[in-house]
């Protein structure tokens, strides 16, 4: 058999880099939004005096919705093909985007978010898929890598972009200027998307789609989020945690009569009886959770605790990002020299840096903590580029055939669930601190990155007992 002309090869090439680049572009409109929110509640709250309830309804329900909407939106995906799920979600995105922006109470913010999230949750769910599907080995890496890479702009770009605009804006548009800011992004993005991502080859054609699964699962996870982003009474919080359990339950006993009768089921068994998807899995969901969690506490301390202005605090941890899209670039190379190593080496570093934090936060005098945070943002930066693009690749190496968009989505469903509890357990052992104890800020830091740091710790565990299960498989092979 004669191998194709080289013009052939070209063609695939540039097809393929093209691909990539929509799903960075998706990932980067997508992380923009999460990350320029932050800084703009206080306008929103002052335009139009949203309370308490209604703030936190802002902040949460963004990741609610992306959470909730990714495993059936993978599971779709592998179904009925990725490039028009893909297409209605950013489309999604888009009209909600414009939609928040025009709000004239807080409640149409949240409904306006609740959308959006359900649109970035599509989007996502179908760019890991057509990632994991389309490429493999080193060029997986690279393609994960980038879009790493584009999530990093985003962190970078989002909060001091936003903490720019709103100086210079009017409060009452700076805010809606903010949550339009992705929309352009998202059009390009589209755009871009109809030119050049390719049509699907879909394999299963015929294949019923799980519905009751896709819905007895969503019900079990927004019962078991709901206590956790919202101020629901204690008795109250327990009924939801109690009926998501049995929902989960019945959800378990429909999957296996499903499979039972030909079907085939959102939760496959194949998935969970692979150790090494599980531990990536429990891997990347201790280190996101920490990580978000320590960021949100560093935020705080510097705006109350140092009286910094958001643009200045973002400029200060804008190392972080910075240095996580310079290595996300090219950290798919250590992992193909050193393979999981590396990532047990970065969840290390991770770890020396939240105690640096602690230690500059309680030993190091004022004036210099700024320069030392600095330097620890960027080493930060530099761990994050080297564990979540390579840790993600590592993973999804376990993705059976035919299912890995279920597997990606599982594998984001996962670090959207631990950043919900771990968000609202550090930030509120630090508020409780901090009303407890005036001026006790090297206390409460102290407190909250330590259960940060106790997260990092089960994440390293992790990422070791896969390093030694992975050289036993290739002690096996020798």
């Amino acid at each position: 058999m004669s191998s194709p002309p080289a013009t052939q090869l070209d063609t695939r090439a540039t097809g393929a880099t093209a691909e990539v680049f929509v799903c960075a572009a998706a990932g980067f409109t997508t992380l923009l939004d999460s990350a320029v929110l932050g800084i703009g509640i206080p306008a929103i709250r002052g335009s139009l005096g949203a309370g308490t309830a209604e703030v936190q309804w802002i902040l949460a329900s963004y990741s609610l919705t992306f959470g909730l909407a990714l495993v059936p939106a993978g599971r779709l995906g592998d179904v009925i093909g990725r490039r028009r799920l893909f297409l209605c979600g950013l489309a999604l995105f888009s009209v909600m985007g414009l939609l928040g922006a025009m709000a004239a109470d807080p409640w149409m913010v949240v409904a306006a978010r609740l959308g959006q999230g359900v649109g970035a949750g599509v989007v996502s769910s179908q760019v890991l898929g057509i990632i994991t599907d389309r490429f493999s080995g080193r060029e997986r890496a690279r393609a994960l890598g980038a879009y790493s890479t584009a999530g990093g702009v985003a962190g970078l770009c989002g909060p001091v972009l936003g903490g720019a605009l709103l100086g210079w804006l009017d409060p009452d548009i700076g805010w809606r200027v903010l949550l339009m800011l992705n929309v352009p992004f998202a059009v390009v993005t589209l755009i871009l998307a109809v030119v050049y991502l390719r049509p699907d080859r879909i394999a299963g054609q015929g294949v019923r789609v799980d519905s009751v699964g896709l819905l007895a699962l969503g019900t079990a996870t927004l019962l078991l989020l709901l206590p956790l982003v919202s101020s629901m009474a204690f008795v109250f919080s327990m009924l939801s945690v109690a009926a998501s359990s049995a929902m989960l339950v019945g959800f378990w006993l429909w999957e296996r009569r499903f499979a039972a009768h030909g079907g085939v089921p959102v939760l496959l068994p194949a998935l969970l009886a692979r150790r090494g998807y599980v531990l990536g899995t429990l891997v990347a969901m201790f280190w996101f959770g920490a990580v978000l969690a320590l960021n949100a506490v560093l935020s705080l301390y510097l705006i109350e605790g140092l009286g910094f202005s958001a643009l200045r605090a973002a400029l200060v941890m804008a190392g972080s990002s910075l240095m996580m899209a310079f290595t996300s670039a090219f950290g798919w190379r250590l992992v193909s020299r050193f393979g999981r190593s590396a990532v047990v080496g970065a969840v290390v570093v991770e770890i020396a840096v939240v105690a640096g934090y602690i230690g500059t936060v309680n030993t190091v005098p004022r004036e210099h903590v700024v320069l030392v945070f600095v330097v620890l943002a960027a080493v930060s930066g530099i761990a994050s580029g080297l564990v979540d693009a390579p840790n993600r690749g590592l993973t999804l190496e376990y993705a059976p055939a035919g299912a890995s968009g279920v597997a990606a989505a599982f594998l984001q469903l996962s670090q959207r669930l631990s950043a919900t509890i771990s968000l609202a357990a550090v930030s509120g052992i630090y508020l409780g601190i901090l009303g407890s104890t005036a001026g006790g800020y090297g206390r409460a830091v102290a407190a909250g990155l330590g259960v940060c740091l106790a997260m990092l710790l089960l994440s390293l565990i992790f990422a070791i007992a896969d390093a030694h299960r992975r050289r036993g498989l290739e002690c096996l092979k020798s």
